[in-house]
């Protein structure tokens, strides 16, 4: 075959693909949502002569195409390990591999964030507590913290230092030394519940709880985590697991935000896109978690974020009652109408990811 057959060949053949992969994408019915990426994806955009001229039709369209792409999954794993394995980058949008396990590069410190988050704490404080209270707070690092390698990294100590000098009101009950990277899921940001027995002993012991911590532990369900779906390379699924007792199964849980109750661990989340919400139901403004175990002359309240889900349960044996309360969903401004803090301890759990982006909070 001589060059020129050769040309036309390739021609006729990269047209065909074209054309098939037009077809192909005319047909195939769009896609609401990405659950490997935990988000919603960009669908047809409304045709109007304004969003024409204003040019925003085009932009929409431009996203609904990439984000509607058949087979585009399967691209998107394909690009990530070209990129890892053969162009041999240490990451792609932030996510790197270290020893078979996903990490987020979180860098550099965000110190108008530190004092945006320690602001609204102050706020809190001054709003609602007394001296009465008993408050405490600790910090939960990401993984990235505990990779010895070449990766950029928060100052973790300005970090705490910064939190330190702005909350001189509050005992900082430091767990930074009771975890290791492998108390975290491989495709995940957060932690794993059977690996905070040092993290409960270490909250015990700062705040007296005399919890005995007697567990049965149980798998429930296979799952990947979110950067799985941000870095999409060959990653072992990781496995929701619980810590459970007699306590953890007889106390309820009241969604302010549903009316509902619910036991601690919600097992039908085993269908949600984001199966850690099986640890109190997920992101929820306001939950109240009753023991009637429990000693009831103690009470805590716990101002957290995600991390705090799987990390609560395991302090119930140690109150009556839990109020949990997540000022990403509700405003720190109306809690009186739905909180009393007369004599309760007060406990703030926050992630380094949070604090170094706590634009969220209200």
């Amino acid at each position: 075959m001589n060059d020129k057959t050769k040309n036309v060949v390739v021609t006729i053949v990269f047209l065909f693909v074209i054309i098939i992969m037009l077809i192909a994408n005319i047909i195939k019915k769009d896609t609401p949502i990405s659950l490997a990426e935990r988000r919603k994806l960009q669908q047809f955009p409304r045709f109007s002569i304004e969003e024409l001229l204003k040019g925003s039709f085009f932009e929409k369209f431009e996203k609904y195409t990439m984000d509607q792409f058949v087979q585009r999954e399967t691209f998107r794993t394909l690009k990530a390990n070209i990129e890892m394995k053969v162009l041999k980058k240490q990451d792609s949008n932030n996510i790197y591999e270290y020893h078979k396990r996903l990490v987020e590069q979180i860098y550099p410190l965000n110190e108008k964030s530190v004092e945006n988050i320690t602001k609204k704490m102050n706020e809190i404080n001054q709003r609602y507590l007394k001296q009465t209270n008993k408050i405490y707070y600790t910090i939960v690092p990401d993984k990235n913290y505990f990779v010895n390698d070449n990766h950029l990294k928060l100052d973790y100590q300005k970090l705490q230092d910064k939190m330190k000098e702005n909350l001189q009101w509050a005992n900082y009950i430091n767990i930074f030394d009771c975890l290791d990277l492998f108390c975290y899921y491989a495709t995940d940001s957060h932690w794993k519940q059977e690996k905070l027995q040092k993290v409960v002993d270490r909250i015990d012991a700062n705040m007296n709880l005399n919890l005995e911590g007697n567990y049965e532990e149980k798998k429930i369900v296979d799952f990947k985590g979110v950067y799985a779906g941000q870095l999409p390379i060959t990653i072992d699924n990781d496995e929701i697991r619980v810590l459970t007792n007699q306590i953890i199964e007889n106390s309820m849980v009241y969604n302010h935000e549903t009316n509902q109750k619910t036991k601690i661990y919600n097992i039908e989340k085993v269908n949600a896109p984001d199966k850690y919400d099986i640890y109190l139901s997920g992101a929820t403004p306001l939950l109240t978690i009753e023991n009637p175990q429990g000693n009831k002359e103690k009470e805590l309240i716990v101002f957290r974020d995600s991390y705090g889900s799987s990390l609560i349960p395991l302090l119930v044996e140690g109150y009556h009652k839990i109020t949990v309360i997540d000022t990403r969903y509700i405003s720190p401004k109306i809690l009186e109408k739905y909180v009393e803090f007369e004599n309760k301890e007060i406990l703030f759990v926050y992630s380094t990811l949070l604090i170094n982006n706590s634009t969220s909070l209200k």
